[in-house]
């Protein structure tokens, strides 16, 4: 049997910043901002453990929201040993598709109805008010 290495308690830990993120995102691009903020730290804690040190990225991470898994990672993430090595081999692929999930309906939630988002922007300003 082999053993699987598991990251929830990364999970636990950034799952309620996520959340709060989410409920302070007022546009589409706050909610891809947070997301990829959050999956930077997840990423980085994964890391950790690794002796030799590796840059993550901005880039690196995107929200696909609609699209299976609901995230994208670059192709320098899967070429780096031990990040591959763990998403193969951890729960990882499930914890970021979890979530996604949750910046995804957010996502979802605000493109829904730009206009709404654009008045909490502009506050009666700028094009909303036009």
């Amino acid at each position: 049997m082999t053993r699987i290495a598991s990251f929830t308690k990364l999970e636990h830990a950034l799952a309620p910043k996520l959340r709060e993120s989410m409920g302070l995102a007022e546009s589409t691009a706050d909610v891809q901002k947070f997301f990829v903020y959050s999956m930077l730290e997840l990423l980085n804690g994964v890391l950790a453990e690794h002796s030799e040190p590796f840059e993550i990225f901005y880039e690196d991470i995107v929200l696909t929201p609609g699209q299976e898994p609901g995230y994208t990672l670059s192709p320098r993430l899967g070429d780096h040993a031990p990040l591959a090595a763990e998403l193969r081999g951890s729960d990882l692929p499930a914890i970021l598709a979890r979530f996604a999930a949750v910046a995804g309906n957010r996502y979802q939630y605000l493109n829904k109805k730009p206009e709404k988002t654009e008045a909490k922007m502009y506050h009666g300003t700028g094009r909303a008010a036009r």
